[in-house]
């Protein structure tokens, strides 16, 4: 069902986790793409795994160095798109960072960092990006669980995922006229190799786990699957929605042991 032959899909934070295997299932369903990452070391690495299944990659990937946040980089990029492929039928705004404080400790630098990445520069993004998508085309943010339910320490975070899900509403009555489709997707607990580099116990890593109904982490290529087919033909009556995958986490109350 799902098929990007001949098209070309941007997706920035491309690098690694769940950018990487999106990026790697629309090359496996015939597409091109092009992935973004803020250090050329990154890229490289992207690129050799993405060679490692799809031999044909080196002819079918760009790869960008480009800061979500540095808003002078978003038309040297759509220019390299461009000329690389001549469309652009899907936007994956995936890049974003976390910050995670106590409501005390967070600094006037750490707010405009988060909004920088995870609100401004995906807005800025979009907004260069829509002009030379085909028509018919897609845009897929990524929010998260925590806009749907509250996290302590996560709040700054959790605000910027959340103005996602307004943002998708009002972008996908924007560009209906052009059959744009606009969605977000939601992740739970997802174990990409940012959360790998955290220094998160064995005993805090289980307990995350246990909070999830079907009682384990996420992997990046499950979120990948989701995105592809949201990003894909296959999902071209879906517009305007955000799609929780979170193992059950935010629609269900696990109890371990216990009687309800």
């Amino acid at each position: 069902m799902i098929d990007f032959q001949g098209k070309a899909i941007l997706v920035t934070g491309g690098t690694s986790g769940i950018g990487l295997e999106t990026a790697r299932k629309i090359l496996e369903a015939g597409g091109n793409v092009i992935i973004t990452g803020r250090t050329l070391s990154t890229l490289e690495s992207a690129e050799a795994s993405l060679a490692e299944t799809q031999p044909d990659a080196p002819q079918r990937v760009l790869s960008v160095q480009s800061d979500t946040a540095d808003l002078q980089a978003i038309d040297p990029l759509l220019e390299q798109i461009v000329g690389r492929f001549a469309r652009l039928d899907g936007v994956f705004v995936n890049a974003g960072i976390g910050i995670f404080k106590p409501l005390a400790d967070l600094t006037v630098e750490d707010f405009d960092k988060l909004v920088a990445i995870n609100l401004r520069g995906l807005f800025f993004t979009i907004q260069k990006a829509v002009p030379v998508m085909n028509d018919g085309g897609s845009i897929l943010l990524t929010s998260s669980w925590t806009a749907h339910r509250g996290i302590a320490g996560a709040h700054l975070y959790s605000a910027t995922k959340a103005a996602l899900l307004s943002l998708v509403r009002s972008l996908a009555l924007e560009l209906a006229s052009r059959q744009i489709r606009v969605n977000s997707i939601s992740p739970g607990y997802i174990d990409t190799p940012i959360v790998q580099k955290i220094e998160m116990s064995k005993a805090a890593y289980d307990a995350a786990a246990a909070q999830v109904p079907l009682s384990r982490w996420g992997e990046s290529g499950e979120i990948g699957e989701v995105a592809a087919f949201l990003l894909s033909d296959a999902a071209s009556y879906v517009s305007g929605q955000d799609l929780i995958v979170d193992g059950g986490l935010v629609g269900a109350h696990n109890f371990k042991g216990g009687e309800v």
